[in-house]
């Protein structure tokens, strides 16, 4: 059996933006998601991670989201080619995280075999090691320090980073390699086959 682990937010879908006219709206700035060169962004919105979080829950921003148009093909082409998907979310911060998970993949049709909400104060390695104690084929996702810890640990044979503002200083990680635009991209890379965005 072949695992994969992938990433949710931004990765799946742009969640950057539906976070960003958020901040912008509630905390009266005009900062575009290019600007947003460091993962955590509160410095530059001058808020604490308490601001930051309860905007997410309170607008309900995680349920807004819409998958990128080759999302669902994509991880459908990696099913159809043996490998089962296990979607890691750092999404513990959020006190309905699961549920409302769970339902926005129901209501986008998006194939999956399993999911882990990975708790507040622990990696992604950490989150994944007692399930998947052998680790994964490969690893996506757009912060490049749950890659790190991955690698770190053991559990994910390659590392895939999905090219953001806030991850363009790893310059380890290059376009067309081991760094992609979308999950579409890398898949049609790994498969040899051409994924087309199918746009709703």
């Amino acid at each position: 059996m072949k695992y994969c682990a992938i990433d949710i937010d931004d990765v799946l879908g742009p969640f950057s933006a539906v976070l960003n006219p958020a901040l912008n709206k509630t905390f009266n700035r005009e900062i575009p998601v290019e600007n947003w060169v460091n993962f955590n962004m509160t410095p530059l919105y001058g808020i604490t991670s308490e601001q930051f979080f309860d905007v997410i829950i309170k607008q309900d921003l995680l349920s807004q989201m819409v998958p990128y148009p080759d999302t669902r093909r994509a991880l459908q082409r990696l099913r159809d080619e043996g490998y089962r998907i296990v979607l890691i979310t750092s999404r513990g911060y959020h006190p309905d995280a699961l549920a409302l998970t769970l339902a926005w993949l129901k209501a986008h049709d998006l194939p999956f075999d399993d999911l882990i909400i990975k708790p507040e104060g622990i990696t992604k390695a950490e989150a994944a090691k007692d399930r998947y104690p052998k680790g994964f084929e490969f690893m996506v996702d757009d912060f490049e320090s749950n890659l790190d810890h991955m690698k770190e640990a053991g559990m994910a044979r390659t590392l895939i980073l999905i090219d953001q503002p806030w991850n363009r200083a790893r310059s380890d990680y290059q376009i067309g390699k081991n760094r992609f635009k979308s999950l579409g991209q890398f898949v049609e890379k790994l498969l040899g086959h051409e994924i087309v965005a199918q746009l709703a």
